[in-house]
């Protein structure tokens, strides 16, 4: 990502179901976490971690000011409340800028299938999202799966076509696994498609904040 966003944080010494105060507050409760060293108890705000969160940024590296210092750690995960849509965790991770890390990378589809035209197929996204090495500093910010080229049923696009959209990544997945792929219409039982989740929300001062989930989120090795 060409842009690094930035986040503060400070010490929390308020652990468990109590960090629901610090919502009221406009704080979020965080970890801090390193490998083979104990996780550091923090707090982030609010509004500063939703415009990060909004912007795409989970998985990649932010400039974090934490005890005076300036460090890039990795936004690893962020807990959203699945009725109140309301930030409830987060986990920064301290990590090696010269080796590679594991994370989950959004594929975005470019191009129209001529397939789509046609009312005896379907074209089927089959990987929203894949699971890749990357040094921390070369995550690309999605994937891109070029579906130009699916016209008659079996054509498929599979994780080895798939490119960075920047930075520079390693597949996980099968490199033959299918991404889109197109099949007949008759031989495919539509599903109604799940409901889209709203935005995440920016709570109006002295709202009330959602219930408080299990705390303590291992980190990734």
């Amino acid at each position: 990502m060409s842009e690094r966003p930035s986040l503060t944080a400070e010490r929390r010494t308020i652990v468990g179901k109590a960090v629901k105060r610090l919502r009221w507050t406009g704080r979020i409760p965080a970890s801090l976490v390193e490998s083979h060293k104990p996780t550091i108890p923090v707090h982030l705000n609010e509004r500063e971690l939703a415009g990060v969160v909004r912007r795409g940024h989970t998985g990649h590296l932010v400039n974090l000011t934490f005890d005076g210092a300036v460090e890039q750690v990795l936004l690893d995960d962020v807990d959203v409340d699945a009725i109140t849509n309301r930030l409830q965790h987060a986990v920064l991770r301290r990590v090696d800028l010269t080796k590679p890390v594991h994370v989950t990378v959004p594929v975005h589809f470019e191009g129209t299938p001529p397939a789509a035209q046609a009312s005896d197929l379907v074209v089927i996204h089959a990987l929203n999202a894949l699971e890749v090495s990357a040094l921390p500093t070369e995550i690309p910010s999605y994937l891109i799966a070029d579906v130009s080229g699916l016209s008659l049923a079996g054509d498929a696009v599979r994780v080895a076509e798939l490119r960075a959209a920047d930075g520079a990544f390693t597949a996980l997945a099968d490199p033959a696994a299918e991404v889109a792929a197109v099949h007949h219409a008759r031989a495919v039982r539509v599903e109604a498609p799940a409901a889209a989740l709203p935005e995440t929300e920016i709570p109006a001062e002295g709202a009330a904040p959602a219930e408080e989930p299990p705390e303590g989120v291992a980190p990734k090795t």
